[in-house]
């Protein structure tokens, strides 16, 4: 099969598994190249198969040294469907951690359900593994609800007045401008349900019933708060609202951590990234691309993986956190440092779609946002006929 990007509504149909098993060597070679620090021994990564919890996975297994278990809803090739990124990005890793000295595991399947938590456990069990740090890391859009057997959903919106903006029509490269309405109530809560801290609340108590934890476990889980460009969406739309109760799940969780285990819950505050969500925001590609010049400009931008490295090396792992009034790690320092928020927005006032579309920055984003599906990477030859059947049976998920 030759395999070329399929996009539709600006969500990707196909991936390319050589482009993903590149994607994470890249990453993998930047932690090697990168000091090493003392990490956890064990770590459980729920949604370990991309984006931020992909880095984390890679910073602690190369750089920290740890063994690492994720959790990922990803699905196989089949038939003429490619799978998913993050079924490859999974292979690549478990290939190119095969010799090395540290262990790694995948469950494949709902990080929600109940059956996922109790193969787990099971696995921790029989193993004899106690956990030393859990990173929630886990992006759905939606989850059943266990008890009612209804699928709840969630959604990007406001609350209150609808905003409206520019995005990236990823197929066609051009302009778009979309709204974003206000959310009703049971959507605001469904927002919450999927992605608050429900399930990472969840899943602590239940890998402590089952005493699977270590004396002094960590745990963390990402947000994100966003400059003046992205408040009605981040902090004061349906994602916000999801991201307070996540926030004041985590202080609740380093009560009780702490108390039984020496241990801490932390959130961190986590920079802009291109993500499969990016482009469906008002204004939020835009934004990312001219951050990123911004930072690169300024010498501050991070790469994903130089990201989450520094989150676990400087701040979890090390001794130059920074912290916030709500007791958030500042993981997003530069993005958000004055400086830097004001030449971003300076250069989003004195915009057109012409020139948006020409500029380095956009294309460099549409390139990363085809890169997170296994495209556009350099060294790959696209016109080649890929037998996955082979790639999957030569490759396994451990």
């Amino acid at each position: 099969m030759i395999i070329k990007p399929l996009i539709r509504a600006n969500v990707f149909l196909t991936a390319h598994p050589l482009g993903c098993r590149q994607f994470v060597k890249h990453q993998i070679d930047e932690a090697r190249r990168l000091p090493p620090f003392h990490g956890p021994s064990n770590v459980l990564i729920i949604g370990g198969s991309s984006g931020f919890g992909l880095a984390s996975r890679i910073a602690l297994a190369v750089s920290g040294n740890s063994n690492t278990i994720n959790v990922s809803y990803e699905s196989g090739p089949k038939g003429e469907r490619t799978g998913t990124a993050g079924w490859w990005n999974n292979l690549a890793f478990q290939e190119a951690m095969r010799l090395s000295s540290t262990s790694h595991k995948d469950f494949i399947g709902d990080a929600f359900s109940s059956l996922m938590k109790n193969q787990v456990i099971e696995y921790l069990k029989q193993t004899g593994i106690k956990l030393d740090l859990i990173v929630y890391s886990l992006a759905a859009g939606a989850c059943t609800n266990e008890t009612t057997g209804e699928l709840v959903r969630s959604h990007i919106k406001t609350i209150g007045e609808p905003v409206s903006g520019k995005t990236i029509d990823i197929s066609t490269m051009s302009i778009k401008q979309i709204t974003v309405d206000g959310a009703t109530n049971m959507e605001i809560d469904d927002t919450v349900f999927v992605m608050g801290g429900r399930d990472w609340k969840s899943w602590i108590e239940q890998l402590d019933q089952a005493n699977v934890l270590n004396q002094n476990v960590k745990t963390v889980a990402y947000t994100y708060v966003g400059g003046d460009i992205t408040t009605r969406i981040y902090r004061f739309g349906t994602i916000g609202r999801a991201k307070v109760d996540l926030e004041n799940t985590g202080h609740a969780l380093h009560t009780f951590l702490a108390s039984k285990y020496n241990g801490e819950a932390l959130i961190s505050a986590s920079k802009a990234v291109v993500t499969k969500a990016s482009v469906f925001i008002p204004q939020m590609p835009i934004y990312v691309a001219y951050l990123f010049d911004v930072m690169k400009r300024h010498g501050v931008h991070e790469t994903t993986l130089e990201h989450k490295y520094r989150l676990f090396k400087d701040m979890i792992y090390g001794l130059n956190r920074v912290i916030d009034d709500e007791g958030r790690l500042r993981l997003d320092q530069y993005e958000m440092a004055p400086s830097i928020q004001d030449e971003v927005n300076k250069l989003m006032m004195n915009i057109d779609d012409v020139s948006l579309l020409n500029n380095q920055a956009t294309k460099q984003f549409v390139d990363e946002f085809y890169q997170i599906h296994g495209f556009r990477i350099d060294g790959i030859d696209y016109g080649l006929d890929v037998n996955l059947e082979e790639i999957s049976f030569n490759s396994k998920l451990e």
